[in-house]
Parts: C-alpha cells; sequence; structure tokens
C-alpha cells in the first residue's frame, strides 16, 4: 500500500492542502468579521459605511445573508475533505485514493462557484447601497467590476488549478502509480495530445480555441486593462458638520524687563573713537524677544469633531455623503518622487493612522500616486483639494503638466511641497516659477490662518531639517494659499521612527499636515460650491 515517494503525488496534494488551510482560516475567522460589520454598522450607519466596503475588505461578503452561511458551511465541510484528501493522495497509492484526490477536486470546483455566486450577491448589496446613499456619485459601474475582479480572481485562479490537477490525475503516469495494472492511452494523455497536436479535427480546434481567445480577450481582459489606464475616482470630502477649531490656546505673557542704562561714551574720556556696529547690538534681537507673542496649546483642551459648520459629528456641510479623506502624491520624472513612502518608511501611512486618530469620519488606508496629467481628469467641484509633492533631486515635468498643475491650482486645488534635500530646494523654487510667472514664493506670516486651526503654531511652521530655509514659504492666489512650501522635510518626521526625532516634535509635524488638508479641503469646498449643486 505504501511505496517510495514520487514527485506527482506531491504536486496533486499539496495544492489541496494549501485550499484546506485557506477553507478552515477563513470559517474560524468567520464570527470577527461578523462582529466587526456590526460594530461599523451601528456606530456608522450602512450610507456611511458601505463606501469603505467598495476597497475590498473580507467582511464584505457578509452582505450576501443566506448564501453566504452556505458557502460558510460549504467551506467547513470541503476544508475537512481537501485536508484528509491530500494526507490520503501522500500516504496511500491505492485505487480508492486517486479517486478521492478527483472527488476533492470537484469539491474545489463547487466551491468555486458558490464562491463566485456570493461575490455577486454581495457586490449587487453593495451597489444597491451606493445608490441609495450618494445617487450622484460616478464611476460605480466601473468600482463594481473592480470588486467583482477583486474577490472572482481567486475563485478563477483555484478552478483552473483544480482542472490542472484533474487532467493531470488522469494521465497514465499518475494511474500508474495508483493502480496495480494500466492498460491503455489515459484520459488525460488524450486530452494533451490534443490540444498539443489537434487531435482528429485539428482545424476546428485551432478555430474554436482561436475564437475563444479572442473574445475572451475583447471583453473581458481588454476593458479590465483600460480601467488601470489613467483612471480616477472622484474626490468625495466626508459629509457632515463640525467645528473648525480643535484646540483651545493659552497665551504666555513675557514679565516686562526694566530699561538698564546705557552708556556710549567713555565716563573717564572726552572723545569716543570706537564707533559700535549696529549690527552687533542686542537692541534689535531684544525687540523681537519683547514684541513676540508666544502661544502653547493646553493640554486639558477638548478636542472636538474637525469639519466646518459648527456641529458635532464632524465633517463638511458641503461634502459628500460616504466620501472620505485620501493622501494623493504626485509623480513626475525624478529620483525619489516618492521619497519615504516605501513600506519600511511608511511616512505616507504613518500620517493617514495619525488622521484617523484624530478625525471622526472616514480616511484612506493608503495614500495613492498620480501622474500630474490626471489632474485634467477630475469632474469639476470633486477634485483633490490638495496634492503631495516631495523628493530628492531634480523635477522634470513637462510644459503641459504644468499647465494643467496651474489650472488645477487656480481652480480651487492647494500644492503641498516638501523639500526632500538641497538639490530638490533649488530645483523646486525654479519649477514652481515656470508654473507660476507672474507669482513668487513668499513667506507665511506667523499668524496666518494656515497656523491657527485646528491646531495652532504660535511661531509658524515647526522647525525641522531646513534643506532650503527655516520658514515656511507660499504662492497666494486672490487670497487664498494654492502652494504650501516646507523647506524643512516634513516627510522625514513621518517616518517610522521620526528619522531619530523627538516624539513631541514629530506630532507636531502631522499635526501641520492637518492644518494644511484642514485648510484645502475648507477652501476649496468654498471655492468650487457652484459645481456640486444638482
Amino acid at each position: 500500500m505504501f511505496k517510495k515517494t514520487h514527485p506527482i503525488p506531491t504536486v496533486l496534494c499539496v495544492p489541496l492542502a494549501l485550499l484546506a488551510v485557506a477553507a478552515l482560516r477563513a470559517v474560524i475567522l468567520l464570527p470577527v468579521a461578523r462582529a466587526e460589520l456590526a460594530f461599523w454598522l451601528d456606530h456608522v450607519g450602512m450610507d456611511q459605511y458601505v463606501f469603505q466596503l467598495l476597497d475590498g475588505p473580507a467582511l464584505a461578503l457578509l452582505l450576501a445573508g443566506p448564501a453566504f452561511r452556505a458557502l460558510s458551511a460549504t467551506l467547513w465541510v470541503c476544508g475537512a475533505f481537501w485536508a484528509l484528501a491530500s494526507v490520503i493522495g501522500l500516504l496511500v497509492r491505492r485505487a480508492w485514493a486517486l479517486a478521492f484526490l478527483r472527488a476533492a477536486y470537484l469539491a474545489v470546483l463547487l466551491a468555486a462557484a458558490i464562491y463566485a455566486y456570493v461575490v455577486f450577491l454581495a457586490t449587487g448589496e453593495i451597489a444597491e447601497a451606493v445608490k441609495q446613499a450618494a445617487p450622484e456619485f460616478e464611476g460605480l459601474a466601473r468600482k463594481m467590476f473592480v470588486l467583482q475582479w477583486h474577490y472572482v480572481r481567486w475563485a478563477v485562479l483555484a478552478g483552473l488549478v483544480a482542472a490542472g490537477m484533474l487532467v493531470l490525475s488522469w494521465q497514465g503516469r499518475s494511474i500508474a502509480l495508483f493502480h496495480a495494472a494500466a492498460a491503455g492511452q489515459a484520459p488525460g494523455d488524450q486530452i494533451l495530445e490534443n490540444l498539443r497536436t489537434g487531435g482528429q479535427d485539428p482545424s476546428y480546434r485551432k478555430s474554436w480555441l482561436s475564437s475563444t481567445l479572442i473574445h475572451w480577450f475583447l471583453i473581458i481582459a481588454l476593458p479590465f486593462l483600460l480601467l488601470f489606464r489613467g483612471c480616477i475616482d472622484p474626490y468625495l470630502v466626508p459629509l457632515g458638520r463640525g467645528q473648525a477649531r480643535v484646540t483651545r490656546v493659552m497665551r504666555v505673557v513675557r514679565r516686562q524687563k526694566k530699561n538698564r542704562k546705557k552708556y556710549i561714551l567713555r565716563q573717564n574720556a572726552a572723545v569716543y573713537w570706537d564707533i559700535p556696529d549696529l549690527n552687533e547690538s542686542n537692541i534689535s534681537k531684544q525687540v523681537d524677544e519683547d514684541t513676540q507673542q508666544t502661544w502653547q496649546t493646553d493640554r486639558n483642551a477638548v478636542h472636538g469633531k474637525m469639519g466646518a459648520g459648527d456641529g458635532k459629528q464632524g465633517g463638511w456641510p458641503d461634502g459628500v455623503p460616504g466620501g472620505k479623506i485620501r493622501f494623493i502624491r504626485m509623480e513626475y520624472r525624478g529620483r525619489d518622487w516618492d521619497d519615504g513612502m516605501d513600506a519600511k518608511s511608511r511616512a505616507d501611512i504613518n500620517f493617514l493612522t495619525f488622521l484617523k486618530q484624530e478625525v471622526p469620519f472616514p480616511v484612506a488606508r493608503k495614500s495613492e500616486s498620480h501622474r500630474i496629467g490626471l489632474l485634467k481628469r477630475y469632474p469639476k467641484g470633486f477634485a483633490p483639494p490638495f496634492v503631495y509633492m516631495t523628493g530628492s533631486s531634480t523635477i522634470n515635468v513637462s510644459s503641459r503638466d504644468r499647465r494643467i498643475l496651474r489650472d488645477y491650482l487656480l481652480d480651487g486645488g492647494m500644492l503641498f511641497a516638501d523639500a526632500g534635500s538641497w538639490q530638490w530646494d533649488r530645483s523646486f523654487r525654479s519649477f514652481i516659477k515656470s508654473v507660476f510667472p507672474d507669482k513668487r514664493l513668499i513667506d507665511i506670516a506667523d499668524d496666518d490662518e494656515l497656523f491657527q486651526m485646528p491646531y495652532v503654531f504660535a511661531n509658524g511652521a515647526p522647525p525641522l531639517w531646513h534643506h532650503g530655509g527655516f520658514r515656511a514659504l507660499g504662492i497666494k492666489h486672490k487670497g487664498r494659499w494654492c502652494v504650501f512650501y516646507h523647506p524643512g522635510d516634513i516627510n522625514d518626521a513621518w517616518k517610522t521612527g521620526s528619522s531619530g526625532m523627538d516624539t513631541e516634535i514629530a506630532d507636531k509635524a502631522f499635526q501641520m499636515g492637518i492644518n494644511i488638508m484642514y485648510y484645502a479641503i475648507t477652501k476649496y469646498l468654498q471655492l468650487t460650491k457652484k459645481h456640486r449643486k444638482r
């Protein structure tokens, strides 16, 4: 009954073992997924949370209801069946063991079909909920196609593996391993031979196969590939009402110093020959210190719900149901345009995580990167309120993209630029001058609105590495900052470990990013309100 090791049984059994582990793991985690879905529906509501389900979390399949319970029961049975079949196939060399393996792979095809059915039911429920929550939501059909493929691809892959293993199990070599005697041509060998040579009617097989491949490519593959060529989703700001300020501050008043007498003539000389250098005088420094208004955050402050409209739930009255805050980075031809955004540094993920802890409305799980040219494709009133740009070398952008970026900024958007090195600082100054030849970078005053809410920075942007200076700069258009440039590399403070920076200072860098986000969203909604009227 037991024979020496052969590669074919291993090839037949390993996929079954992996499928068994995946199936049993999914069923074991099912109660956790149910509890998570119930929590979000109780605290957020279906109208809000349904847009998070578009990103593809596994618990979205729970919306299929009874069909999903049937799937979980199927996975329980099939998982145990597959695990047992894989063990038997490895250890036993009998005809019934091979039949057991074939039955297990037929069960894979059945489970894949049930899984695909549940996916279509669940995504249908999501589509209906989105239509009810936001009738004006655009691109729903494409979203649903991507979401369905996100799930069904695993069922398709499992089905293809099962079909291949069934053919392998019917080959002569496989049958000879499990049968004492085998005669004649095996069905699996005949199938492979027909695929290779065309069988009794090669012309018919070739025409049938070509027609199938062409239809598959034109109906499924090509539209799917086109979805990812320059596609964008309208930027939907969370709907709600919040408070403009979330932090109270108190002013620290300096004590007035008594004026001391200063002599400019020697007491024991008739003439003072040493003329003092005004640049070495401490008077200017003392004037700055005496007139500076120093503020600090009140640690006992009660934080409100960020947004606009003086509400308590957070969000913006001119937002859209199901909206969420997204972090969009600009791609360009240049080194390290995504500096700090890799899986190790996680600067963008860390910022979104910090933001999610500070606000009550939905925040994207990960950032997005866009070519500058894609900014032109956003519908009016639904473009990103701000985009982020960084790097460590030169910036190479075509004249067309410069015009697109200029139009985007003048139409209400904001560029959040962050110097990653002194070389990038020089390149950015030249780049932004070509985008706005009629404007220039100017200092942003310490008492500017940017530094006042939701966090207060009495002395302007937090001091960091200063690759390009000590002051935050910007470009204004019609009283609104359309460019915010930090020459000190805020991105480094966002990285995992904060690049060795003190935690308190790193938190200020996160808070500065939130201030920019809040300012950009609020101004953008004010300027583009007319485009969102129905």
